[in-house]
C-alpha cells in the first residue's frame, strides 16, 4: 500500500509540473513584450557629433535600467528597457551633464537626442589638512602622488586679442603639440587648470615658465562658398617642467576647450586698447571679409571675423570698420553693421563684430572709418571698390 501511494503521488506531481511549463513560458514571453527601446544621437551645440558619450537610463526609484556609449557617429541604443517613465542621462568629459525623461512603451522605439554644452569654467580652492598620525608604520608604504604643477601669473593683456580666428602664417613652425592629459590618456578636451603632456621640449625652445598660445587649423567657408584653411586660438598654457623633447604644461585659460593635437605658438600679449572714435566709412578703400570663427557662418555681436588687410596696409588695433554688402552697379552701399580690430598680422586682421543690422558673412566688405574732418572723398564709387576674386 505504501508503494502504491508513493507512485500515485509522483504521478500527480509530474502532471502538475508538466502543465505549469507552458504557463511559465507564456509569462516569460509577456515579460519581454513589456519592454521597449531608446535610441538617439548626441551632439554639441554646433551640431557636431560626440562619440564616447555615456548614456544611462534610470527608473523613478533610482535603479539603473541600462547604459550605452555613443559610437563614432554619436549614435546610441538602449534595448530591453522596462515600460514607463525613464530618465535618460548624458555624460561626456568637458561637457555639462544633461538629462531627459521619456515614456517607454512596449515594443516601440523612443527617440531621445541631446545637444551637450561645454562645461562652465570654475575656480577650485584645494585645502590641504595635516595628515593624521598613525600608531604604527605599515610594512609597505605607497609613494605620495606627484605634486601638482604651479603656474606663474600672466602679464596683463587683452584676452580678446588672443582668442579668435586668424589667417594662418605658413612660415610659422609649431613649437610642439598637445599629447594628452597628464597621468591619463582618456579624453580629448581640456579646460583651465588641466595638466598636459606636450610633444616638444627644451630643444624646441619650451623653457620652464614660457607662455604659449594653443592653436588649431579648421576648414572655413570663404567667399562664394569656397573652402579655406583658417586658424583658431583656443587658449594659453604655461610650461611647468621640461626635458629635451617632452614637457609638462598647465592650462592657464581657455577661449574654448583645448583638444589633443592642437599645436603651440608664441604668446604675444597685447594691452587693452580702447576703440578709436566713430568716423565715416571709406567705402572706396574697403577690405574683404575672408571667413568667420570656427563653427560659425554669420557675423553677430561679439563674434570674430578675419579681413584681408593687416599691418602692411596700415590696419591697427582699435580701428573701427563699417560692414556692408557688395552693391550692384551705380548703387550705394547699405551698412550692415560695425566692428573693431582686436588683433593684427602682416596681411590680415581679426575684427570683433560690435553690432549688425543685416546678415554679415564671408565675402562681404569692411570699410575703414576715418575722422569726420577728413571725410571728403569718402563718397562711394563702384569702380574704385577693390575686387578680390
Amino acid at each position: 500500500m505504501n508503494m502504491r501511494a508513493s507512485l500515485a503521488t509522483l504521478a500527480v506531481l509530474v502532471i502538475l509540473l508538466t502543465g505549469s511549463m507552458p504557463a511559465a513560458l507564456q509569462l516569460g514571453q509577456a515579460g519581454n513584450a513589456e519592454r521597449g527601446r531608446i535610441a538617439g544621437i548626441v551632439t554639441d551645440t554646433s551640431g557636431g557629433v560626440l562619440p564616447g558619450a555615456t548614456v544611462v537610463a534610470t527608473a523613478a526609484d533610482g535603479r539603473v535600467l541600462g547604459t550605452a556609449v555613443t559610437d563614432g557617429s554619436g549614435a546610441y541604443a538602449l534595448t530591453g528597457v522596462p515600460t514607463g517613465a525613464v530618465m535618460v542621462t548624458f555624460q561626456l568629459e568637458g561637457f555639462a551633464e544633461a538629462s531627459a525623461v521619456v515614456d517607454v512603451r512596449a515594443g516601440e522605439d523612443a527617440r531621445v537626442s541631446e545637444r551637450l554644452r561645454l562645461a562652465s569654467l570654475s575656480e577650485t580652492v584645494v585645502v590641504h589638512a595635516p595628515a593624521p598620525v598613525e600608531p604604527a608604520r605599515p610594512r609597505f608604504t605607497v609613494p605620495p602622488p606627484p605634486a601638482p604643477l604651479v603656474a606663474r601669473p600672466l602679464p596683463e593683456h587683452d584676452r580678446a586679442a588672443v582668442c579668435g580666428p586668424a589667417k594662418p602664417d605658413l612660415r610659422e613652425q609649431p613649437l610642439g603639440t598637445i599629447k594628452s592629459r597628464r597621468f591619463e590618456t582618456q579624453g580629448g578636451l581640456y579646460l583651465a587648470g588641466t595638466e598636459l603632456e606636450i610633444d616638444g621640449g627644451l630643444e624646441d625652445g619650451l623653457l620652464v615658465g614660457r607662455n604659449l598660445v594653443v592653436r588649431r587649423h579648421y576648414h572655413a567657408r570663404g567667399a562664394k562658398g569656397s573652402d579655406v584653411i583658417a586658424e583658431h586660438t583656443a587658449g594659453v598654457i604655461q610650461i611647468a617642467a621640461a626635458s629635451e623633447h617632452t614637457s609638462l604644461a598647465i592650462v592657464i585659460y581657455t577661449c574654448d576647450a583645448l583638444r589633443k593635437g592642437d599645436f603651440l605658438a608664441s604668446f604675444k600679449p597685447e594691452p587693452v586698447r580702447r576703440p578709436e572714435p566713430i568716423g565715416n566709412p571709406a567705402y572706396y578703400d574697403a577690405a574683404r571679409i575672408l571667413f568667420t570663427d570656427e563653427g560659425q557662418t554669420l557675423g553677430a555681436p561679439e563674434r570674430m571675423m578675419v579681413i584681408d588687410r593687416g599691418a602692411t596696409q596700415g590696419v591697427r588695433i582699435g580701428q573701427r570698420f563699417t560692414l556692408f554688402r557688395e552693391p550692384g552697379k551705380r548703387a550705394r552701399p547699405i551698412p550692415a553693421g560695425g566692428a573693431t580690430v582686436i588683433a593684427v598680422r602682416a596681411d590680415s586682421a581679426t575684427i570683433r563684430v560690435e553690432r549688425v543690422s543685416d546678415a554679415v558673412m564671408a565675402g562681404d566688405w569692411a570699410a575703414p572709418q576715418i575722422p569726420a574732418t577728413a571725410s571728403a572723398g569718402t563718397d562711394f564709387r563702384t569702380s574704385e571698390l577693390r575686387q578680390i576674386r
